[in-house]
């Protein structure tokens, strides 16, 4: 690792709390810079040539797929309406009413459809994507749902559009998806490994339904880092790869999103720093940080639904990044008048995951109270910013934000690449 100017010590530590379980449930971590593997370490008897879960890493690499097969001109691009493609499927809205929903709109999930995945567990079947899978034909099912807004309008999640895209695959290449991938992308990348669960009516569970090795992952991460090319081929036209990888679309979080890929940045010793990665249910992460020509893969166990799936995007910037860094100064907490903490005493909500928190003040000391019921002391940075531990995740930082000088709207809980806003209720 230091030929490759990696400093081992805050990697060091950072393995330890993943053998310690401080991090939980992280099954692998590999680290590919300057086109060398520098880390390579499994856990929880994983090991280097276990396949692994990837759930919506999957969708990134269907994108990559949509690419190829666009450089080949068996699609015309991203402007293609969606029910040109599936003539087959007269009778169902998409195709009878014409939608005007792009390509492009599937891959950047803003379709405009009627469809929640968010709202119920993955075992109610309320929601649209337990209800597809357990659906006898997954296409005609998304064929089917209303378009309720413009297309392009709102970012809103639905594996249901990825699996259009393994349909468009299908009906532009006359191959399914996992062997439009083994001719066209894992056989150039020499993956031979690889499972990919279909329907039994042959279609491919492109939204979530891939198995790789880590090591697969992470040669997919360099092809993006290489801009497409791989061993001096190009596989994937520079162009996809930059389209792919620009925020088109405000997503959650506090991300951008491009076509199955999403967009980040934070602040690291001082300096903003950003990535593209896809991301995948439980923790899997293939993250492209260019500037430091750094590929970082994590696999993580498939079904955690704690905060813990959201490690990576912290252990990235808190523990890797800072290594290829100068040291960064030493944060100076400030003193401030204690009645500026009456402003930001309160509860606050972050909506989407219906997660409340807490800010008390006492003994003219700022805590926020943990989601987990602990108690985290703020250390002011300056008037409207302030930094602390969680006992989950590590450092994180607040800003306070006020509408004017005296009300406090809400409060934006920076973690790594994550943002999550938390409105003020009360």
């Amino acid at each position: 690792m230091y030929e490759e100017g990696i400093d081992s010590g805050k990697i060091d530590e950072l393995i330890r709390s993943i053998l310690n379980k401080r991090f939980k449930n992280i099954h692998s971590v590999l680290l590919v810079r300057n086109g060398k593997l520098v880390l390579e370490e499994y856990f929880y008897g994983y090991q280097r040539d276990t396949k692994h879960e990837l759930h919506s890493v999957s969708k990134s690499i269907t994108s990559i797929l949509v690419g190829i097969a666009i450089d080949q001109k068996k699609i015309l691009g991203v402007d293609e309406k969606v029910y040109e493609f599936f003539p087959e499927y007269t009778g169902s809205r998409w195709i009878d009413q014409k939608y005007n929903i792009a390509v492009e709109h599937v891959l950047t999930m803003s379709a405009g459809i009627d469809w929640d995945e968010q709202s119920h567990r993955l075992t109610d079947r309320r929601n649209d994507i337990v209800a597809m899978i357990y659906g006898d034909d997954w296409l005609q099912y998304v064929l089917n749902k209303k378009q309720i807004e413009a297309p392009g309008k709102r970012f809103n999640y639905s594996g249901g559009l990825n699996v259009l895209l393994g349909g468009i695959i299908k009906n532009s290449s006359d191959l399914y998806a996992d062997k439009f991938a083994e001719k066209y992308l894992f056989g150039p990348l020499g993956i031979s490994d690889y499972r990919w669960g279909r329907h039994p009516d042959g279609t491919i569970n492109t939204q979530g339904g891939l198995s790789l090795r880590p090591r697969d992952m992470a040669k997919i991460g360099y092809l993006f880092l290489k801009e497409g090319k791989w061993q001096g081929r190009q596989i994937v036209s520079r162009n996809w790869v930059n389209e792919s990888t620009k925020a088109h679309i405000p997503a959650y979080f506090g991300l951008g999103y491009g076509y199955q890929w999403y967009r980040g940045e934070a602040s690291v010793n001082g300096k903003v720093i950003e990535t593209f990665f896809a991301w995948g249910r439980g923790g899997q992460f293939i993250f492209v940080l260019p500037e430091f020509d750094l590929v970082a893969v994590f696999t993580s166990r498939p079904y955690d639904n704690s905060y813990g799936v959201l490690l990576p995007l912290g252990i990235v910037p808190n523990y890797i990044i800072p290594v290829m860094l100068p040291p960064a100064p030493a944060q100076k907490t400030i003193q401030i008048n204690p009645e500026v903490f009456e402003k930001y005493q309160g509860k606050y909500e972050f909506k989407k995951w219906n997660t409340k928190l807490s800010i008390i003040k006492e003994d003219e000391i700022i805590y926020m109270t943990d989601p987990h019921g602990g108690m985290v002391e703020l250390k002011p940075l300056s008037e409207t910013q302030f930094n602390g531990t969680l006992k989950v995740f590590g450092n994180i930082t607040i800003d306070f934000d006020m509408e004017d000088d005296e009300e406090v709207s809400h409060l934006i809980l920076n973690y790594g690449f994550l943002h999550l806003t938390f409105d003020k209720i009360t």
